[in-house]
């Protein structure tokens, strides 16, 4: 096995900008920015932990912004179908009917599908602050940028998921099978029930995996987090939650996060590698 490239080394806007806004700022809020720079070297993850707060409130209060009507969501979602029967696409049905005879995988699938997405997304990033810190602000805001231009879909473009759409063709695993009700109480409040499209659950696999392959050395592991959004893939369809457009959709919008930061951080300069290693200094014996 060569030796690994280098990683790009990503400067931080965060930290980069600082010292620029100090110099320009009145005295108090250069004390102010001086406080919170302290603050954040001696605890560097309360600035993060912020940041992802912070976008979580940005989705919650999104969830009052969404455009149109619940039948807006369901035409859509039937233009979905039309388009994947047309395209040779439609195989959630069938996917679905296998699970539901399967009830111990149905339920293995739908306590997967429910704490998943957090728990490993949540660990993906410890691992990359904590072993790869040079690359995660860009894998930060890759994924800040990914969810934001996900939020404008939410919005502008409301699809019900198949759990959703009634008849005879799908069956909602979560309430039917485990009692777990999106719909109502506590957990209500954390879904949006017509944000289908794009499916972030495989967005977040699909970028768990795509850079655990350029980070990770072993095969082994390589291969497991390959494996990753194939397995939330069947999860989201044969629990109804989502199509098989949602998934392509959640891929291209994760791509769309990185590149956009990444011609954004290129155009900015913020882009470097580390400097190459000196040459050997020759030494020369003097003539005695």
């Amino acid at each position: 096995m060569g030796t690994p490239s280098p990683e790009i080394a990503i400067e931080d806007p965060l930290e980069s900008a600082a010292p620029l806004a100090e110099s320009a700022a009145p005295a108090s809020d250069g004390r102010l920015r001086a406080r919170l720079r302290a603050v954040r070297a001696e605890h560097p993850w309360t600035i993060e932990i912020a940041i992802f707060a912070m976008a979580l409130l940005v989705y919650q209060v999104s969830r009052a912004l969404v455009v149109g009507e619940p039948s807006q969501a369901f035409e859509n979602a039937g233009r979905i179908i039309d388009w994947e029967r047309s395209s040779g696409l439609f195989v959630e049905a069938s996917v679905q009917e296998w699970v539901l005879n399967h009830v111990q995988l149905t339920e293995m699938l739908n306590y997967f599908y429910m704490s998943a997405h957090w728990i490993v997304t949540v660990l993906f990033f410890v691992w990359i602050y904590k072993r790869h810190a040079r690359v995660y602000p860009y894998v930060r805001n890759a994924f800040l940028a990914a969810n934001a231009i996900a939020l404008v879909v939410y919005m502008l473009y409301p699809v019900a998921p198949p759990r959703l759409m009634g008849g005879d063709q799908f069956v909602d695993t979560l309430a039917h099978v485990s009692d777990i009700d999106l719909q109502g109480g506590m957990l209500s409040g954390l879904f949006n029930p017509h944000a289908a499209v794009p499916s972030m659950h495989f967005g977040y696999a699909f970028m768990i995996a795509m850079v655990a392959v350029v980070l990770v050395r072993s095969w082994p592991l390589r291969l497991m987090a390959l494996s990753y959004p194939a397995v939330v893939l069947f999860t989201i369809v044969g629990t109804a939650n989502h199509y098989i457009a949602d998934a392509m959709a959640g891929g291209v919008v994760i791509a769309t996060g990185f590149l956009t930061i990444y011609l954004w951080m290129a155009a900015r300069g913020r882009l470097s590698r580390p400097a190459p290693a000196p040459a050997p200094v020759r030494r020369t014996h003097s003539a005695r």
